[in-house]
């Protein structure tokens, strides 16, 4: 077996079996072996997933205070499609309080997870549909880190803390 197979396999079997959190939502990877080596890159991104007992109106509304306690500024709202949230936004070190690492992985630099290192433009949407007497919403986070020295950049993985943070938030203000 070649090396490079080598490093394919046990990259798709350590990552298969790293993960022990629990996400609503599906996601598929993919193992691509360049000459840096091989990595898993996320093909889906994840999906969270909530109902409330809240029409759509009432849950945008919360949707949109969630996304403002967050520090997140809201540049789309569109009642028609049920969409509320920001598609391209950039944070360093820190969001809400928390390290980037907690909401994305982005792989590790010589001085820790590269989420807390690297500049994290992300697009973090969440969609509100109809569902019986209240509402489903479905909220996904995207991401790519930006190493700001060598403008490389790397694609990241969503932990789904930071969606389910947004639906925490959301049923608070729903008095949930």
């Amino acid at each position: 077996m070649t090396r490079s197979r080598f490093r394919i396999i046990a990259t798709a079997l350590l990552t298969a079996c790293a993960s022990s959190a629990t996400q609503t939502g599906t996601h598929t990877n993919r193992v691509i072996d360049t000459n840096a080596g091989a990595r898993v890159a996320e093909d889906v991104p994840v999906t969270s997933e909530t109902t409330v007992n809240a029409s759509s109106d009432s849950t945008l509304t919360a949707l949109d205070a969630a996304y403002t306690e967050l520090g997140i500024e809201v540049k789309l709202r569109d009642s028609k499609t049920g969409e509320i949230g920001n598609r391209k936004f950039s944070k360093v070190n820190s969001l809400a309080g928390q390290p980037l690492s907690s909401y994305v992985g982005c792989g590790w630099t010589s001085v820790g997870p590269a989420a807390d290192n690297y500049r994290i433009t992300m697009s973090l949407v969440s969609r509100v549909t109809p569902s019986g007497t209240g509402s489903s919403v479905e909220t996904r986070l995207t991401a790519f880190g930006e190493d700001i020295s060598s403008k490389g950049t790397v694609a990241c993985t969503t932990r789904g803390r930071l969606e389910r943070r947004v639906h925490e938030l959301a049923l608070k203000r729903l008095g949930g």
